[in-house]
């Protein structure tokens, strides 16, 4: 099992945040496997979905540029997004970015990928909101083309590719994983098994497994069925979950963090990563005391 920690997005006042480069940097001196930093480009103040966030859309750093800077401070540590929203990026730039990413970084990235609620953010970036999973697969069939062929054309609903060239290939070999991110569904994990290489869900908690090793566990037996079916590894197919940090066996604490027996059950559920997700950092010494306080109970 390989344990990551989930950054935490910026408080109302940014310039009270720690690094989040710096954040990884310590992650990595405690042994943590893997560190993923969320994605909202910008804070819209209005329209349908507002209400996702009570206080509305937390505050982010930019994704890219911070897997960049943490990428530059560290040798060892995986980076993942959690997630990057797909529409509202170019998939032949962005491509080239994240490939730059995994070509430098030594093959550390890891790509989660999603499409957002927001339709105010997705439609001023470029996203088809009524249509963003479809525009979400076309990007990703894209990419991954770009990744792994010398010249890639492309004719699809969303993106015409004329004859391109991409350079430099990512040094995994394939490309970075793309992990899918949503809830535990059919359509979901048929979407996985289309065009991703595994399935990233978001706050997924204990009580979720002791109810039902239903939700996780029956995902993973469900994901398997699909991968068999299309022809796919199902070994091939990871789980990484983004966790709550402030949760031991359901019951909740301010200061409390998830244990072993925690950690052991999602790995008996069939999760290959769980990356903890942090409460907001005032300082470099705010994040060592949290990170070190997680290490203790789940490495």
């Amino acid at each position: 099992m390989h344990i990551g920690i989930s950054r935490p997005p910026t408080p109302p006042h940014p310039i009270a945040d720690v690094d989040g480069a710096l954040v990884a940097r310590i992650a990595e001196e405690l042994g943590f496997e893997s560190i993923f930093y969320g994605e909202h480009p910008i804070r819209p103040l209005e329209g349908p979905g507002y209400g996702v966030h009570a206080d509305g859309v937390p505050f982010f750093q930019d994704t890219l540029v911070m897997l960049a800077r943490a990428s530059g401070m560290t040798t060892r540590i995986t980076l993942g997004s959690g997630v990057f929203l797909i529409p509202e990026h170019h998939p032949v730039l962005f491509a080239k970015q994240l490939a730059s990413l995994d070509f430098y970084s030594g093959g550390r990235l890891v790509v989660g990928a999603g499409v957002g609620w927001s339709r105010v953010e997705c439609e001023l970036l470029g996203g088809n909101f009524d249509r963003r999973w479809a525009q979400a697969r076309e990007a990703i069939q894209v990419m991954k083309r770009l990744w792994t062929e010398e010249t890639v054309t492309y004719e699809g609903e969303f993106f015409t590719v004329p004859p391109v060239q991409l350079y430099p290939q990512p040094a995994t070999r394939g490309g970075p994983p793309v992990l899918i991110g949503g809830r535990d569904s059919d359509l979901t994990l048929a979407r996985v098994v289309e065009f991703g290489d595994g399935w990233l869900p978001a706050f997924v908690t204990p009580e979720t497994i002791a109810d039902g090793a239903a939700t996780i566990r029956g995902a993973r037996q469900r994901l398997d069925r699909l991968a068999q079916e299309a022809g796919r590894d199902p070994a091939s197919l990871q789980i990484s979950a983004i966790i709550r940090g402030d949760q031991i066996d359901g019951d909740l604490a301010p200061r409390a963090v998830v244990g072993r027996d925690v950690v052991r059950r999602f790995e008996d559920a069939g999760v290959q990563r769980v990356a903890v997700s942090l409460s907001t950092l005032t300082s470099e010494q705010d994040a060592r005391d949290a990170l070190e306080r997680i290490a203790v109970s789940v490495l």
